[in-house]
């Protein structure tokens, strides 16, 4: 376990104590560390690792997920709990070997998001193959003579496995009026578009409706042949006319926190990124975030990036990148009054040539 971390362990204790002397709930919001991997551990080849962490709100852990560079590997839904903490352990392996950016961000019961933990690993991968040649020696007994020699490649052989396509609706069938959760969890395949945009392997997306409705994932496999999945969603009865926001609501949302990718990561070079940010809560509602995207080539003369300027009813978008250039971009929230909120602070990254 990182030293660090032991101490912040130390200090919820101490906290959780305190706060259950006193009969009362903390106002802290929502923690998350991982205890393993350290930050800055190398291992000398691609082999799978464990990840391991806790988590503490004041309202309780819902769930906590783990992002592998940018990208969500997992989801885990109610951790198990030891007293006021909050468990996690997931395994990964990773696809090739280089340098990794691990992350983690806990929910509390109550929605409350908290600031990711990262850790940084890498894997350097050699490959020993033995060839053993057999040359025989004819005596009166015949006794084989087995010499092996060492062969150093540096690029393993790795086996292309199936693909895993999960789509469904928690739950398919709702009345008038309330939500449903669509998720979906894919496996080895090169994209993911759900809703006309890039999206992460392993992610929901909640809707409330009034009427049936069908939607469409589409999975772009390795071979690049593209596979379609519907789910469809049952509506029974009908909407009831919503009221208009309260007229006194004048007071603009807060700032949403950047996430993923952390602020200063280097990505190996790719085509696009999935931006994704904390949502924040507002009495009318949030009915739109808006992204801004600039970027330079290294002259530090920020310019407007392509597809520069969003707006989206998700937490999430997937942009276009180019290598070699870097990036930064900032969110803001839009309320159902019409108040517009502050921009979050820069975030940054970069995308190397290879």
């Amino acid at each position: 376990m990182k030293l660090n971390h032991i101490f912040k362990l130390l200090c919820m204790l101490v906290m959780l104590s305190l706060l259950s002397a006193c009969g009362s709930e903390s106002s802290a919001g929502t923690s998350v560390w991982i205890d393993v991997p350290v930050n800055g551990l190398v291992f000398p080849s691609v082999q799978a690792i464990e990840i391991e962490g806790h988590a503490a709100s004041s309202a309780g852990v819902s769930r906590v997920e783990i992002w592998i560079n940018g990208a969500l590997l997992t989801t885990i839904n109610d951790p198990p709990t030891e007293g006021e903490l909050a468990s996690f352990h997931a395994e990964w392996t990773p696809s090739a070997p280089g340098e990794y950016t691990l992350q983690a961000i806990a929910f509390g019961a109550d929605g409350a998001a908290s600031a990711p933990d990262s850790a940084r690993v890498t894997f350097g991968d050699v490959v020993v193959t033995l060839v053993i040649s057999v040359t025989p020696v004819v005596t009166d007994t015949p006794t084989p003579v087995i010499s092996v020699t060492p062969v150093v490649t540096d690029t393993p052989t790795i086996p292309i496995p199936g693909a895993v396509i999960q789509f469904w609706a928690e739950p398919a069938e709702i009345e008038a009026g309330a939500c449903t959760d669509i998720r979906w969890h894919v496996e080895n395949v090169s994209r993911v578009v759900f809703g006309g945009i890039d999206q992460p392997f392993d992610w929901s997306y909640r809707d409330c409706l009034c009427a049936s409705q069908r939607y469409t994932l589409t999975v772009v496999h390795l071979n690049d042949s593209e596979e379609r999945r519907t789910v469809d969603i049952a509506v029974s009865g009908s909407c009831v006319t919503p009221t208009s926001p309260p007229p006194q609501d004048t007071t603009p949302p807060p700032a949403p926190v950047p996430a993923v990718p952390a602020n200063g990561l280097t990505i190996s070079c790719k085509a696009s990124q999935s931006l994704v940010w904390l949502p924040v809560d507002d009495p009318s509602g949030i009915a739109e975030y808006r992204v801004e995207i600039q970027r330079h080539s290294g002259d530090n003369n920020w310019q407007a990036a392509p597809g520069g300027s969003i707006s989206l009813a998700d937490k999430t978008t997937s942009v276009p990148v180019e290598c070699g250039w870097y990036y930064r971009w900032r969110v803001r929230a839009v309320d159902g009054a019409g108040n517009v909120g502050g921009w979050s602070g820069w975030s940054q990254f970069a995308i190397t040539l290879s």
